[in-house]
Formats: structure tokens, C-alpha cells, sequence
């Protein structure tokens, strides 16, 4: 058995080598066609120096004089949204009201066609025979006091509910979390504080015209509250 074993850790050790380059290239062309459509370039770092703050203020402050500096790839984190902050950090409109958008519009055309092909058989029996138990799939005519089999106004609490679903919980939910890479469940805890009752600029260690020494001085200069290094 030792044998077979010393045998087979070559082999599954380049598999496992050939599958990482394999799939490692595919994220990366995903993750670069996600940055070039929504223009999306914060990057997740585990090093750099963060400043704390008491107020919302203090904080857009922040953001707009970090701008002027030239670092990039920084990021604030607050306990309640700030109005106008991503415009302090110089980021454009998000696009995810886009992709609200077309969603939604797959949900009404969805609820519409499965409404349609219950009462005007869109998809013929014949397709459908083998899941016969699926009433959706098939032709259901009912008339009730002469009215057409097909009466959009009776469509639209199900039009509504669907383009809601697909447009709010599928769409724009799926989009924030496939944009801002969520979950991370490993993500190391800056500072208690953060996103209680303090107010924080982060700014990574890739980031434009980062020195150790030079980011705690413009933190200092900003008021910071509290700066530490994280490495």
C-alpha cells in the first residue's frame, strides 16, 4: 500500500498543479471582465495603516484630502452609510442599477410567458407530455364570464412579484456580493470599533505613493483619532 502511495503523490500532486493553473486563469478572466464592465478596482489587502474617526465629517474629509494625495485603492469603513462618501473616494456612480434594471425585466418577461403558456398553450402538449404533473408547462383555458383565456390586467400581481425577485433578491443581490467578493469569512478584524461607532480610512499597502512613515503623518494631520499598522 506504502508502495501504491509513493506512486501515486507524483501524479496527483501535478493534477492538482495542472487543475489550479487551469481554473486559476478562468477566475482571472472573470474577475477582469467583472473590473472592465463596472469599472470595479478596490482590492481586498491584509496590509497597510488605518486612521480612526468620530464623525461622518471627519471621514468625507478624510476621503477628499486622500484623493488629493494619490493613494489608491483605499477604503472607509462606517457604521451607517455616508451620503456622498464614494464621491469623497472619487468612485463613479455604481453600476448595479444596470443590472437591477435588465434583471427586473427578465422577471416580468418570465412571469408573463409562464402566465401566457398556462392559458394559450404557448408550448405545445407534446413537448411538455413527459412532465405532464406541471401545470405551468400546460394549456389550462378557463372561461369565466366570457372573458379571453388571455387577460393581461389579471397578470400583473404575479408580473409584479417576479420582477421584484429577480430584479431585487437575484439581480442587485447577486451582483453587490459577486462585486464586492462576498463572503469572506477569513478577513482579519482591523479594530473592534469599526463599523460600531468609529469611523475608519484604510489605506492599503499597495496603494499609490504608500510609505509606512508618510501615511501615519497624513493620518496624524487629518486628526486621526487612533492610527495603527497592520502587517
Amino acid at each position: 500500500m506504502e508502495f501504491i502511495n509513493k506512486k501515486l503523490e507524483p501524479a496527483l500532486e501535478k493534477l492538482e498543479g495542472a487543475l489550479d493553473r487551469f481554473f486559476g486563469k478562468q477566475i482571472e478572466m472573470v474577475e477582469g471582465l467583472i473590473e472592465k464592465t463596472f469599472e470595479y478596482t478596490y482590492r481586498e489587502t491584509t496590509n497597510g495603516v488605518f486612521g480612526l474617526f468620530s464623525t461622518p465629517e471627519q471621514i468625507s474629509h478624510a476621503a477628499k484630502e486622500t484623493v488629493k494625495k494619490g493613494f489608491t485603492n483605499f477604503d472607509c469603513l462606517t457604521p451607517f452609510p455616508v451620503h456622498g462618501l464614494e464621491y469623497d473616494m472619487g468612485l463613479k456612480r455604481s453600476k448595479i442599477p444596470y443590472v437591477t434594471f435588465v434583471m427586473g425585466l427578465v422577471g416580468l418577461a418570465t412571469a408573463i410567458f409562464l402566465q401566457l403558456n398556462v392559458h394559450e398553450m404557448v408550448i405545445p402538449v407534446t413537448i411538455t407530455h413527459a412532465i405532464d404533473a406541471m401545470p405551468n408547462l400546460n394549456s389550462y383555458p378557463i372561461n369565466y364570464g366570457g372573458k379571453p383565456t388571455y387577460s393581461w390586467p389579471a397578470m400583473l400581481p404575479i408580473a409584479f412579484e417576479l420582477t421584484v425577485l429577480f430584479a431585487g433578491a437575484i439581480g442587485t443581490v447577486g451582483a453587490l456580493m459577486a462585486l464586492a467578493r462576498l463572503p469572506m469569512p477569513g478577513r482579519k478584524i482591523l479594530h473592534p470599533s469599526i463599523t460600531d461607532d468609529k469611523f475608519c480610512l484604510w489605506i492599503p499597502s499597495d496603494s499609490a505613493n504608500f510609505s509606512e512613515e508618510g501615511v501615519k503623518s497624513f493620518l496624524s494631520e487629518l486628526g486621526a483619532e487612533e492610527i495603527t499598522v497592520v502587517k
